[in-house]
């Protein structure tokens, strides 16, 4: 699928899952809100490497569902397991990474991460100022343990490894 055609999809799914919690306010159901914690962290991902990516001159060819990279974190059968799950995954081109610098490389491959916990902590404070403490308390150990997974995972496999890689070449 075309990448703007599939982040327009994302965003607007997005859009779909933040308005659902009108209907559904977090008090009354707060167990919601790691359904939507995790909806937007994934749904903001692509996005946030493609905004990020545009803004720096990076092209990119297409989105659609590939699979985890999850699968060189973890060891045996477990990593078997955790490579079968589905993520959307933007694909950019190799030209266009190859000739930006390694910081402006960087930014990009970075980018997913940091909009992904910018999302879940931004929903922690939004549910802490409603003022409903259960959804608060449960929204904070999502954010903070999806921090914590991102800090531990992303660095030997996912996003922040290609950051990292990408400041260390020219």
């Amino acid at each position: 699928m075309k990448p703007l055609v599939g982040i327009a999809l994302e965003i607007g799914s997005l859009v779909l899952v933040l308005a659902s919690l009108i209907f559904i306010p977090p008090g009354q159901f707060p167990l919601y809100v790691i359904v939507v914690q995790f909806l937007s962290t994934y749904l903001l991902h692509c996005p946030g490497h493609y905004i990020v990516g545009r803004i720096l001159g990076i092209e990119f060819i297409d989105i659609g569902f590939g699979r985890s990279t999850l699968a060189n974190a973890f060891p045996g059968k477990l990593g078997k397991a955790a490579g079968l799950i589905p993520i959307l995954t933007l694909r950019s081109d190799r030209h266009s990474v190859a000739s930006k610098s390694g910081g402006r490389r960087c930014a990009m491959y970075a980018s997913g991460t940091v909009f992904s916990i910018g999302s879940a902590f931004s929903l922690a404070i939004g549910v802490t100022h409603d003022g409903n403490w259960t959804a608060a308390i449960i929204a904070w150990i999502f954010a903070l343990g999806y921090l914590g997974f991102d800090a531990v995972f992303s660095p030997r496999s996912g996003d922040l490894m290609r950051a990292r890689r990408a400041l260390m070449t020219p």
